[in-house]
């Protein structure tokens, strides 16, 4: 059985990864802010820490091969502007703490979760939700995920960076298409439950290693 690591599990997409891992056969550890977040299935052991903190890391990783990430700079609401309300550098500074910790332990596999329009996908992505980025907070997630890819990109794990569409929760289960610097060109949407899907999908998976792809409904 593979041991899974899981972070973000408490919140949007990183719930519906968490279930569909659940669904599989893997053995769980998951990283929450909250120790009121609880899970009835007996696959899953939720430790209470802080990603930024690499003993939080270490004590919650344990054993675990295959590390999945949907950490983001987070606001107090859906609104663009409202307030922040983690650390700015939440995502980059996990990664920084992983890079060292892969030294000692048995990190094999990590897959995260970025943003279209992170590097070079920005040209890519529409000009009304460019101005958005630069005139809102929603700046400073993609801030964070330009670090975020800048660190995995120099691991030695086998790492898969998604740059994920707007995700939407309605549109339930479908396949998903991969994008490789807008080819084929991307839709607009991917649901939540379907990109988790493809996550837990692909996390044995040799053609995706050292790879950047922005996935989108198909």
């Amino acid at each position: 059985m593979n041991k899974l690591f899981i972070l973000g599990s408490s919140r949007g997409l990183g719930k519906e990864i968490l279930k569909s891992a659940i669904s599989k056969d893997y053995n769980i550890r998951a990283l929450v802010r909250n120790n009121k977040y609880l899970c009835d299935s007996e696959k899953v052991k939720f430790y209470q820490g802080d990603a930024t903190n690499i003993e939080d890391l270490r004590n919650s990783i344990g054993e675990s091969e295959i590390i999945i990430s949907s950490l983001n700079v987070m606001r107090k609401n859906i609104f663009p502007w409202s307030g922040i309300i983690n650390s700015k550098n939440t995502v980059s500074e996990f990664i920084k703490n992983i890079n060292i910790l892969s030294k000692d332990l048995k990190i094999k596999r990590i897959i995260t979760i970025s943003a279209w329009g992170v590097g070079s996908s920005y040209k890519n992505i529409p000009l009304w939700f460019k101005y958005f980025i630069k005139g809102s907070n929603i700046k400073y997630p993609y801030l964070d995920h330009e670090k975020h890819e800048f660190e995995l990109r120099k691991s030695q794990i086998n790492w898969t960076i998604i740059r994920p569409t707007f995700l939407v929760n309605f549109g339930g289960y479908y396949n998903v298409m991969e994008s490789d610097e807008n080819y084929p060109k991307p839709n607009l949407f991917v649901s939540r439950k379907s990109l988790a899907n493809f996550i837990i999908n692909i996390i044995n998976s040799n053609n995706h290693n050292k790879k950047i792809i922005t996935v989108s409904k198909q």
